[in-house]
């Protein structure tokens, strides 16, 4: 479903088991990702996390979180996690030094995630983008004390340029995990003292949610107060709506937006449309709100409606590149 580093998992599902705990038995297996420990680099050597993460095999993708250690001994670790292919993670705050943190572990070839709290962070916003620029593989975001607010930190931090996401905060249904993912998370950490049937429940339903619409964290439409990626799915920009607000983000002019789309589009799938609002795929909204005649246009090519949702994706991210 999605690739982090070297990692390839499953699922977006994310169990964060700070003492390795006995629960983890139980869960099958069934998260995509589980990250052990936090163990202090100045007190814990390589070979130690090694026997924890080999006692954990418990068939998800396995990462270790850090804290502590110099640059060392970070890199010392990066070499370990790259030998075992493993995520491995820094956790701030060490504010100061995280590009050169993040420079030295990816030079082992390791992949990396940086774990943070908005709280212990002056510009959460800023952090993204210098993880992003340094080449950190994941951004683990602490929001349990955000409320219902955490989604639309997500989404700050999502449009301001970020490594993909992974949003540690409390879900208790499909509904709140897909609002999250929705807003531009790529993953959701849970406890591993969540319930292992609801742990599997939930990551066999985005499994499914991937397998029927093509694109398991889609945003929501920019009208709706979608993140950026959701201009893949915006009519041209005709009259005034918010779409005008999210190309000045981006620094396009409505024209610009226009013609790149229709540059990005010639000659693929999305091209055709006739007898849609504007004649083009390119123009048309995610699978999951109702339209018949894209779902005519849709029939007619052989394209199916997960086909149709990763054609979007693409043209979400190429829209996004310049």
């Amino acid at each position: 479903m999605l690739e982090i580093g070297y990692l390839k998992l499953d699922n977006p599902l994310g169990i964060v088991s700070p003492n390795g705990s006995s629960n983890l038995g139980s869960l099958n297996g069934s998260a995509g990702l589980v990250m052990l420990g936090r163990f202090d680099l100045s007190r814990v050597s390589p070979s130690e996390i090694r026997r924890a993460m080999e006692e954990g095999r418990i068939g998800s993708a396995l990462g270790f979180s850090t804290s502590g250690g110099d640059i060392d001994e970070l890199v010392e670790a990066g070499r370990m996690a790259a030998e075992e292919e493993r995520l491995m993670e820094v956790v701030l705050p060490r504010t100061d030094d995280i590009c050169e943190v993040v420079g030295a572990v990816k030079g082992t070839g390791a992949a990396l995630s940086v774990r943070a709290s908005p709280d212990a962070v002056g510009d959460i916003e800023a952090l993204g983008r210098e993880l992003k620029d340094a080449g950190a593989d994941l951004l683990h975001l602490d929001l349990r004390r955000a409320g219902p607010g955490a989604a639309k930190v997500v989404k700050r931090i999502s449009e301001g340029g970020s490594p993909p996401i992974m949003v540690r905060c409390e879900v208790g249904d499909f509904k709140a995990a897909k609002e999250i993912l929705s807003m531009g998370a790529d993953m959701i950490s849970l406890s591993d003292k969540a319930d292992p049937e609801f742990v599997d429940w939930l990551a066999d339903a985005l499994k499914r949610y991937q397998k029927i619409v093509g694109w398991y964290n889609a945003p929501k439409h920019i009208c709706s107060g979608g993140d950026l990626r959701a201009i893949s799915f915006c009519c041209p920009p005709v009259k005034s709506c918010p779409l005008l607000g999210a190309l000045k983000k981006i620094d396009l002019t409505p024209q610009e937006f226009v013609d790149i789309k229709i540059a990005l589009t010639r000659g693929t799938p999305l091209e055709p449309g006739e007898g849609t609002c504007f004649g083009s795929l390119a123009w048309c909204c995610k699978i999951t709100k109702p339209c018949f005649m894209r779902d005519a246009v849709l029939k007619r090519g052989g394209i199916s409606p997960d086909e149709y949702m990763r054609l979007k994706k693409k043209l979400s991210e190429d829209l996004l590149k310049r």
